[in-house]
């Protein structure tokens, strides 16, 4: 962050940064010459649309109802626009095509693409996000799912990439707060900025931490899950990737300690005193620790890829604001205020 910038009055409060890109794009927006053509695709006229809101894409997120009563949740982005989101969209195409059905994921239908536009269609799923703070129970039912998840076979064969080296590319955080101080560091996360050297190091070794062979989602959080009272769902896998099994776990709990787990663990925020740090640090080392997944991870695997997803949130929150994704730089602060809570209980 600039020195003469202040946080935001939400941050400066301890609100919880919310899931949400702001004014996302509604069927009426989509070009008439497109709209057609995803309409006959779809095979019948919208007569209907329920945007979703939650979730950092700027583009289409919809859920369409048919002149003949069949639903889809479509979405779409132009790359004019929005190049990121239609990168994102296309790298999902080529991954949900692929999906094994054992993956708790929403079956893809089809895709639509004219060169800019790229469009995704999936079958509705009658369900809601996690409640935040968490609901203790729908936490369970996500912690469990990532076990199941894990267990599923094929993600070499489907020919992921490897989790390894587009992690290691990103977890870089630390080396360029180091190298370019950000004076209000010592502010946000006090025990970092006087650790940053070992924190340079500590997420050097993520690379090697990341090697496995289990599907990787690579960006868990509560806003990319639905529950239905039978089954979670994981949505949104264009990061899908081929890494340890526990990955994922480790991804998800910075999130989960910020938003916090009603009557169990306050959320941890950029205002959060010491204590309150202590306490979320101390209850993902501990969730951690006890999941099947996490019990028999090596010490300094676990501390590189925390320090590697730290390191990257609180970077990344100091660049310029994305105009179309308002509520971004907040969030990736507050994870990383989270994460560094945990990684401080791990010890460096």
């Amino acid at each position: 962050m600039p020195d003469d910038v202040a946080l935001p009055a939400a941050e400066a409060t301890g609100e919880v940064p919310v899931a949400s890109g702001g004014g996302r794009l509604r069927w009426a927006d989509l070009p008439l010459a497109l709209r057609d053509e995803l309409e006959a695709v779809a095979g019948g006229r919208v007569v209907q649309e329920r945007s979703v809101t939650t979730g950092f894409s700027p583009g289409l997120a919809s859920v369409l109802t048919f002149d003949d009563g069949s639903r889809l949740f479509v979405k779409a982005a132009r790359t004019a626009d929005e190049p990121v989101a239609a990168d994102l969209h296309r790298a999902e195409a080529k991954v949900a095509t692929r999906l094994p059905r054992a993956i708790p994921a929403p079956r893809f239908a089809w895709g639509h693409g004219d060169g800019d536009w790229i469009a995704l269609a999936y079958d509705v799923v009658d369900g809601h996000v996690p409640t935040t703070p968490w609901d203790p129970d729908e936490l369970d039912r996500v912690l469990a799912t990532l076990v199941s998840v894990a267990a599923v076979p094929g993600a070499r064969a489907m020919r992921l990439p490897p989790t390894g080296p587009d992690f290691a590319d990103m977890a870089t955080g630390w080396r360029a707060l180091r190298d370019d101080p950000d004076p209000r560091l010592a502010e946000v996360v006090p025990w970092a900025a006087a650790h940053l050297d070992d924190l340079a190091e500590a997420e050097r070794g993520a690379l090697v931490a990341c090697e496995g062979e289990s599907f990787v989602h690579g960006d868990l959080r509560a806003d990319n899950v639905l529950l239905t009272p039978e089954k979670v769902y994981l949505v949104d896998w264009p990061y899908a990737s081929r890494g340890a099994a526990w990955l994922d776990l480790a991804m998800l709990l910075p999130s989960v300690v910020m938003q916090g787990v009603a009557g169990v663990s306050e959320p941890v925020t950029v205002s959060a005193d010491a204590a309150r740090r202590a306490r979320g640090g101390a209850w993902a080392a501990s969730t951690f620790a006890a999941h099947p997944l996490g019990r028999d991870v090596h010490p300094a695997d676990l501390r590189s890829v925390v320090a590697g997803i730290a390191g990257y949130f609180l970077h990344s929150a100091r660049k310029p604001a994305v105009p179309t994704i308002p509520r971004l730089r907040a969030f990736q602060r507050a994870q990383g205020v989270a994460a560094v809570a945990w990684l401080e209980r791990l010890g460096l």
